[in-house]
Order: C-alpha cells, then sequence, then structure tokens
C-alpha cells in the first residue's frame, strides 16, 4: 500500500500533465513570493557587504584618530589656552 502510493507521488508523468493543466496566472503568483523573497536575500547581502566595506577605513583610523588626540592633550598650553 505504501510502495503504491510512492510510486503515484514519484511519477513524473503525472506531476508533469498536473503542471501543463495549472494556469499560467497561478504559476505566477505561487512563484512571485520567491522570487521577491531572493531580490530582498540578494539585496540585504549587497548592503550588508557594502556597509562591512565602508566600515573597514574607519575601524583603521580610529587608532589614527586617537593617537592625535593624545597628541593634542599633551600641548595643551600652560596659559590654558588652545
Amino acid at each position: 500500500m505504501c510502495t503504491i502510493l510512492l510510486n503515484e507521488f514519484l511519477d513524473l508523468n503525472a506531476w508533469a500533465e498536473w503542471f501543463a493543466a495549472l494556469d499560467r496566472e497561478l504559476i505566477f503568483l505561487l512563484a512571485l513570493p520567491f522570487v521577491v523573497a531572493i531580490i530582498g536575500l540578494w539585496a540585504w547581502w549587497v548592503e550588508r557587504e557594502e556597509d562591512e566595506y565602508e566600515a573597514r577605513p574607519a575601524q583603521a583610523a580610529e587608532p589614527e584618530r586617537r593617537q592625535g588626540e593624545r597628541r593634542g592633550a599633551t600641548r595643551i598650553p600652560h596659559h590654558g589656552l588652545r
């Protein structure tokens, strides 16, 4: 009994007939959410890569900026004016 159901489920000709009987509008509506999800994931991935790329120079410049602050802090004149 189980093998009969499995054979019917795996019958490619039956699936081809079922797919041919569907309306093109229904196929479009069934595929649309998957296409939108794939495009959304791709856009998220590209944006994340751009953010990581933009953050790299800022991270590299951070120690130089702090070092400049330290140098500036040591150059405070005795009269307190900068």
